[in-house]
């Protein structure tokens, strides 16, 4: 049902960014994301998507961003700790996504939430994911949890 609710309000969106691979609208509540790897409208959630497909100085990180509504950190997290690859192969996780979500947004979800709050442009959030939420971060709080 969540993908009807998706293409009905995306229908009264105003096209805001587009090349060959992404699309991002917008309406007056919320960003939709057109992504290689799937459709959102959590910001957070895009912008862990893009880190791993676009280089630093893509024209993409330099749009600005207000109002943003929707941010479910388990989405981004999800994507930070390395995605499909690596939830679906647990070739370095030693549990399931769908056990260690939880303990992974307790930890880190207030943070995503406020570096969204203090975005004023997609490199905000790309930037202070690399800064608070890098790999070695993760990874550390994953041993500590014997989650690797």
């Amino acid at each position: 049902m969540r993908r009807k609710k998706l293409s009905i309000e995306k229908e009264n969106s105003k096209l805001i960014f587009s090349d060959e691979c992404i699309k991002i609208s917008r309406n007056e509540k919320n960003y939709f994301f057109e992504l290689p790897n799937g459709i959102t409208t959590d910001i957070a959630e895009a912008v862990s998507m893009m880190m791993k497909t676009l280089s630093n100085d893509d024209k993409i990180w330099n749009l600005s961003i207000d109002n943003v509504s929707d941010c479910v950190p388990e989405k981004s997290l999800y994507w930070l700790t390395g995605g499909t690859c690596e939830w679906e192969t647990l070739n370095n996780y030693t549990k399931p996504w769908c056990i260690c979500c939880l303990d992974f947004q307790k930890e880190f979800g207030t943070t995503i939430v406020n570096i969204v709050e203090k975005a004023k442009k997609l490199s905000d959030i790309r930037d202070s994911f690399n800064r608070y939420l890098d790999l070695p971060t993760l990874y550390d709080f994953a041993l500590s949890k014997s989650i690797i």
